[in-house]
């Protein structure tokens, strides 16, 4: 889904960019210090984003005609790279997206804030969880594979929907009646599309998920019992 530049004032396409530019600034380290360890990982990644995001669907008529509906993958990345390096190959790749699908380039830092956040976010707070946990491989699958992938989509297509509305791009019943659904159809398919491939590479290439700690999730233990 992308946003366009008249829909906002200068001010917050200004707020916007500043806000971006700070968060890539802060992340830069850390993602610095991730792709020198992980390169090959942030390579598959940029191939899955690319992968994922070519294959949209656009309602040709109707009220919400010109919206565009993809799957984000940004939760799997994020399990892949961490958030830090997750956030920079997301909003690099973007880039080009952007330029091929169309977008006014000043609206960039709106469409990678609402469509990247969220759903890093929701990472974040799922492997918090999950640290907490007993530490089951199962546990993390399901849980950051698979349910944090779903809800982060649905709070992207919140955001999303939320922030048309506010702009008033498209009427408000079509929004939150029609449009809004979808993202929860989208979110089983997101969700299958994460874990699954997370289980597959935590099976096959654990290196390839570098938020998985194997001296915790695959320590042997002593105990007979």
């Amino acid at each position: 889904m992308l946003f366009q530049t008249g829909w906002f004032s200068g001010l917050i396409l200004a707020a916007a960019w500043c806000v971006l530019v700070l968060l890539l600034a802060l992340s830069a380290p850390k993602a610095y210090r991730d792709f020198r360890k992980h390169g090959s990982a942030a390579a598959l990644a940029g191939i899955i984003l690319a992968s994922v995001w070519s294959l949209n669907a656009t309602p040709d008529g109707g009220q919400l005609a010109g919206m565009s509906y993809h799957l984000l993958a940004v939760n799997l990345i994020a399990l892949m790279l961490g958030v830090p390096l997750a956030f920079w190959v997301c909003a690099l790749l973007y880039l080009p997206y952007v330029w091929i699908f169309g977008s006014d380039w000043q609206a960039y830092p709106v469409n990678a804030l609402a469509l990247f956040l969220p759903a890093l976010a929701v990472n974040l707070l799922s492997r918090a969880w999950v640290n907490r946990l007993p530490a089951n491989i199962f546990i993390f699958i399901f849980v950051n594979g698979f349910l944090a992938s779903a809800a982060g989509m649905l709070l992207t297509g919140g955001v999303l929907v939320g922030i048309l509305d506010r702009v008033r791009a498209f009427p408000e019943t079509a929004l939150w009646s029609m449009a809004f659904p979808v993202f929860f159809l989208i979110a089983w398919a997101e969700a299958f599309l994460s874990g699954i491939t997370a289980a597959i590479f935590i099976a096959l290439r654990p290196q390839w998920i570098n938020t998985f700690d194997d001296g915790r999730y695959l320590k042997p233990s002593n105990k007979i019992w």
